[in-house]
């Protein structure tokens, strides 16, 4: 999983977000120190859905005044897929962490 990905599913497992949303989720990730593009960051989300990770609700058609926005949410196997990839990314840091014990010879 890309990191912008795990990014997008961070910023979504506190409950769905609108697709208007998506510039503040932009800009969390830039605070964080990952600065994607609007293409880069909708294809992350893409591959997120395809990847059964993200779900959306409404379409492009119904956006409009009175009417739905889009909402994504993260589904069970998002869910999954985040913890898991958070639990890797905490082991990889802990390892980072404590440093290469190097002896001379």
């Amino acid at each position: 999983m890309h990191m912008t990905l795990f990014q997008i599913m961070v910023v979504l497992r506190d409950g769905p977000r609108e697709a208007g949303v998506a510039i503040a989720l932009m800009r969390r990730l830039v605070a964080a120190g990952e600065v994607p593009s609007v293409p880069s960051f909708y294809r992350h989300l893409r591959r997120g859905m395809e990847a059964g990770w993200i779900e959306v609700e409404g379409t492009a058609e119904e956006e409009g005044p009175g009417r739905p926005a889009r909402s994504y949410r993260l589904t069970p196997a998002g869910v999954a897929a985040l913890r898991a990839r958070g639990k890797e990314l905490e082991a990889l840091t802990r390892l980072a962490l404590k440093g290469p014990e190097l002896r001379r010879g």
